[in-house]
This record gives structure tokens, sequence and C-alpha cells, in this order.
């Protein structure tokens, strides 16, 4: 399209300084979810890690990429450049995947929070406890 033409229909479609006159978009409601009794927590945390394990493998896609083009330029430019650069390559490609997995664990951490998993964790600490008074275990 042409810088010219695209310059007339802004002008065309703007509206007159003394009257201005919101323009209202609709935007659909994200639906909630819905679950069976008892088994929201379960679900919930595992979209959690779910979540998790999808980051994780992004970071890991983009530090290989970061590795393999690194590398490709090194090859480009000198003999041998692949194999003299390789610690070079491998740091810059180790520093993008640590850059792009950064928020994992606040995500896991976040994903283990829930209610049903506080609940579970208190259970198995008191059987745990339980457990070691029986067999006197200190």
């Amino acid at each position: 399209m042409d810088p010219e033409q695209h310059k007339e229909r802004i002008n065309a479609a703007a509206q007159s300084a003394d009257i201005l006159k919101p323009i209202v978009l609709k935007t659909k409601k994200k639906k909630k979810y819905k679950y069976s009794r008892g088994l929201k927590d379960l679900q919930k945390s595992s979209r959690g890690l779910t979540k998790v394990s999808s980051r994780l493998a992004r970071s890991v896609v983009k530090g290989m990429d970061a590795y393999r083009k690194g590398s490709d330029k090194s090859a480009r430019k000198k003999r041998d450049g692949a194999i003299r650069d390789f610690g070079l390559n491998m740091a810059k490609g180790l520093s993008k995947s640590l850059r792009t997995s950064s928020r994992a664990p606040y995500d896991l951490a976040r994903a283990m929070d829930q209610r049903g998993s506080r609940r579970m964790a208190r259970r198995q600490i008191r059987a745990t406890s339980r457990l070691a008074r029986l067999l006197r275990i200190r």
C-alpha cells in the first residue's frame, strides 16, 4: 500500500476537534475452567507444571539456536572456526537459555503453591512424623 493512500485514509476517518466520541471495542471474556469436585487442585497444578516444562523446552531451543548460529558464523569467518570458538559459542547459547528459563523456578513455585498442594504436604509431614515417633527415629 502506498503511504500517500494510507495518510488519506487516516485523514478521512479523523473526527472534528470539538466532538469526541469514544470507540467501544467489545472483547470476549475469558471462559472459566470447569472442574469436577475434588480434582480442581490436581488440574491447576498440572497446568502449572505443563507451563514450566514448556518454558524450559523453549529455553533449550533458544539456547541451541544461539549456539548453532554462532557456530555457523565462526565457521564462515575462519578455518576451523566452529571448533576454535566452541567455548564462546557454547557460552552464548547457555546464557540465552538461562535468560529464557530464569522464570521457571518461580512458575514451579506458583504451580505448587495451591491449597491442595499445601494440604497434601502437611498430611505427608504429619504421617512422616508419626512414623518417626513410632520407630523412635530422631
